[in-house]
């Protein structure tokens, strides 16, 4: 599970809440999963970052726009359609394309 506050190229768009541990450790997180898609490719592993959006929860708080129940059934469709041309990739929970 990662987040769009992980991306390298999106970084500037959520300064107000700088984070920069939390940044930093998913921003690692995606170039493991990225390395390790090229990697286990071959042998039909599926590995992607999911960014599963701004949601209520006790780190996300009440001002977030999604409830858990609807990140969680964004993700499992966006997990349903993976395939070896979806593998290595960074998704949102609608199965949007984000840049590393």
């Amino acid at each position: 599970m990662s987040t769009k506050v992980g991306s390298i190229e999106l970084c500037f768009q959520v300064l107000e809440i700088p984070m920069y541990p939390y940044r930093a450790s998913k921003a690692a997180l995606n170039m493991v999963t990225r390395c390790l898609a090229a990697e286990l490719k071959d042998a039909g592993i599926l590995c992607t970052a999911i960014h599963p959006g701004w949601v209520k929860t006790d780190m996300g708080t009440e001002k977030a726009p999604l409830t858990v129940e609807c990140s969680v059934q964004g993700i499992l469709s966006v997990l349903a359609g993976l395939s070896q041309a979806t593998t290595g990739v960074f998704l949102d929970w609608e199965g949007k394309s984000l840049p590393w």
